[in-house]
């Protein structure tokens, strides 16, 4: 009995129903399968094409302008369902053919390839880095949506040589780009294709290389373009490794005081697989702040943003100034590259002066008082300066003279006042002012008591020139009496 007369036999004894039924258990197998090989988020895709003439043979070169359009539309076949395309050419000017296009159905794609044949090598000069800087930029744009965490930029350069600006006013230059990296928080991979015969950009290397790609940066060595047919087989698989992406919004830069709990610092989380991520707190200045997480590991499920609350227990004996931290973010089987964050944290400066009353005691006017010192009690080293206030013109600070020296713990201040010699004798309250060079620091103050005392020669000076004037009003009066004129 051949297989025909099986099924036939089979189908006589079965319901439709059975059919179904096992029809749809065979289709819910395959695209339980189907969803585990779907790489998790999209891909964003910015590809930059070379349409300088020398693309297709001008001046000696070979033409590969007709492999790199079949590069491009390998990029657009294999793009899934949710990835976007955009694409720029460029020659001595930037040009956007296409622009964040998704890839919903084969539609999209039939008017990408429209796009992509429409492509013509005919342009002059080969401005490489505004190539750079309008891809940067529309990549920071990408990173600014809702749905960024899930996603993965690519930027994939197609060029045969070496930049030529020639002629071309004000230039953007492809190391200048480099400013523009720190916005892009390692987000983007970004792929020099080189497919010139001769040596290609050199300054596409050092860019590459940028730390601040975080290892994301590829120059890919093609001469002649002879394996640009497996160009997007060859990314795709970088792209959809197992990975964890993590941003902290503009936290708030309020300083804060020794001795407390910050608030919640809310890291925005998201993988593209589950993970469990532990964090840990990094303290390059050994400042003693401590990490009090939610708990010891966060449980992440893929593709779901989860906010990651933070928060730093600051030690009471915390110096002030700004203190950097670092958060390190690992997943527990490891599979993915630990991920790091800066948390700068700023420690209010705390300063105490004791005491807070001064009691100079006696002085004559024209000498200085007796010294009296004052402790400075605080947490950074800075300088500082005394000054008096409450109307002091007869009044001024004999010692220190200059701007005094803080450190970190207790600072003593031996202090003294001068009364001018015209100083009026009488009881004075002054204040007495530290304020530090710490623009966040705070003045402190002390209350400052002085008794001025008028010299003993100047007293009976003044007791004289008193019975002086007595006396030569008298005498006076006693003239006038007298005088046979009157």
């Amino acid at each position: 009995m051949n297989f025909n007369k099986y099924f036939k036999h089979w189908l006589s004894f079965t319901s439709i129903q059975s059919v179904v039924f096992l029809a749809l258990i065979l289709t819910f197998s395959d695209l339980r399968v189907l969803a585990q090989n779907i790489p998790k988020g999209g891909i964003d895709w910015i590809l930059l094409i070379d349409t300088s003439a020398s693309m297709r043979g001008i001046g000696g070169t070979k033409n590969i302008f007709a492999q790199v359009k079949n590069s491009i539309t390998e990029f657009v076949n294999t793009a899934r369902l949710g990835d976007t395309v955009t694409i720029y050419s460029f020659d001595k000017d930037i040009t956007l053919n296409a622009n964040n296009i998704t890839i919903s159905s084969n539609l999209d794609r039939g008017q990408l390839k429209q796009i992509i044949n429409s492509l013509q090598a005919q342009g002059v000069r080969t401005h490489t880095g505004k190539a750079v800087q309008k891809a940067l930029q529309h990549s920071a744009l990408l990173n600014q949506r809702t749905d960024a965490l899930g996603r993965t930029v690519s930027i994939v350069f197609l060029t045969d040589g070496l930049e030529d600006v020639r002629g071309i006013p004000n230039p953007v230059s492809i190391p200048s780009n480099t400013q523009l990296l720190p916005q892009q928080q390692c987000k983007p991979y970004v792929f020099f294709v080189s497919l010139g015969l001769k040596e290609h950009e050199k300054q596409l290397n050092d860019f590459a290389s940028n730390p601040a790609l975080c290892s994301k940066g590829q120059v890919l060595r093609d001469p002649g373009g002879v394996q640009l047919n497996k160009l997007a087989q060859n990314i795709r698989p970088m792209l959809v490794q197992p990975k964890l992406d993590v941003n902290l919004p503009k936290i708030n830069s309020q300083p804060v005081l020794p001795g407390t709990t910050t608030k919640p610092l809310n890291i925005n989380g998201i993988s593209n697989v589950n993970a469990t991520v532990n964090l840990q707190l990094q303290d390059l200045n050994q400042s003693g702040i401590k990490l009090i997480p939610p708990k010891n590991t966060i449980d992440l499920v893929a593709n779901k943003p989860t906010v990651i609350p933070v928060r730093l227990q600051i030690p009471a004996e915390a110096r002030g100034g700004v203190h950097s931290l670092r958060l390190v973010l690992t997943t527990a089987d490891k599979a993915i590259a630990p991920i790091t964050l800066d948390l700068p944290v700023t420690i209010k400066p705390t300063l105490e002066l004791q005491p807070t009353q001064i009691d100079f005691g006696s002085t004559e006017a024209g000498k200085t008082t007796k010294t009296q010192t004052l402790v400075v009690k605080s947490n950074i080293s800075a300088t500082a300066k005394l000054q008096l206030q409450g109307n002091p013109k007869d009044i001024s600070i004999a010692q220190p003279s200059g701007a005094l020296s803080l450190q970190v713990g207790a600072t003593k201040i031996p202090v003294q006042l001068g009364v001018v010699d015209s100083s009026s004798e009488g009881k004075r309250t002054l204040t007495l002012v530290l304020t530090p060079d710490d623009a966040i620091a705070n003045p402190i103050n002390a209350e400052v008591h002085l008794d001025i005392l008028m010299p003993l020669g100047r007293k009976i000076l003044t007791w004289l020139l008193l019975v002086l004037l007595v006396e030569c009003k008298l005498l006076d009066n006693l003239l006038s009496k007298y005088n046979p004129l009157n």
